[in-house]
């Protein structure tokens, strides 16, 4: 089974799941709130990623850090995923969690990529404007990407739209090349 699979096959039988028990938008927000503990410090990453650590106590260890702070229906679901040594694809479970609520709330995921923050009123323009085209409710994140020179890069389902500096060079330099200059024009 792929990497991309394996997300995909727990995201969707915990979308099922959650969706017969009517908590969809719930087991959203009690599992990013987790996936974030646990990504968000090193240690606790390190301890359930180490092959040196046992399996049952990584599983045991899982089990007491959740109870109290999420369901049990969602307690369960990570026990699961930590017993079945899954832990490193937790991440992409949420996101692909993420996307299969989208679906079922014919809702359009909306992703803007640029060097810095944009603000709150640009990202609002920019949401309003996407939002008329496509109709539809939109889930807004931003990402900061350092590498980019300037500009942005919205991502909206499987639309991209850049709008940044280097793919503004790259289709200048495309013209250029495409350009036909005739010998002795500048004779």
């Amino acid at each position: 089974m792929s990497l991309n699979q394996i997300s995909k096959v727990y995201a969707t039988a915990l979308l099922e799941l959650a969706q017969e028990a009517n908590s969809l938008e719930s087991t959203e927000e009690e599992l990013s709130s987790l996936v974030d503990v646990f990504f968000s410090d090193d240690s606790i990453r390190h301890y359930f990623l180490s092959p040196l650590v046992d399996p049952s106590e990584k599983e045991q260890t899982a089990a007491k850090s959740v109870q109290g702070k999420a369901s049990e229906f969602v307690a369960n679901f990570i026990t699961l995923v930590v017993r079945k040594n899954r832990f490193l694809y937790l991440k992409d479970i949420l996101e692909d969690y993420r996307a299969g609520v989208d679906r079922l709330k014919n809702r359009s995921s909306l992703r803007i990529v640029s060097k810095e923050s944009l603000g709150n009123e640009a990202v609002d323009r920019i949401t309003k404007s996407i939002t008329s085209k496509f109709g539809r409710e939109i889930r807004v994140t931003e990402q900061v990407d350092p590498t980019l020179i300037g500009g942005f890069k919205i991502y909206i389902d499987d639309f991209l739209i850049d709008a940044s500096i280097r793919a503004k060079l790259a289709g200048t330099r495309e013209a250029l090349l495409q350009k036909k200059i005739p010998v002795g024009a500048f004779e």
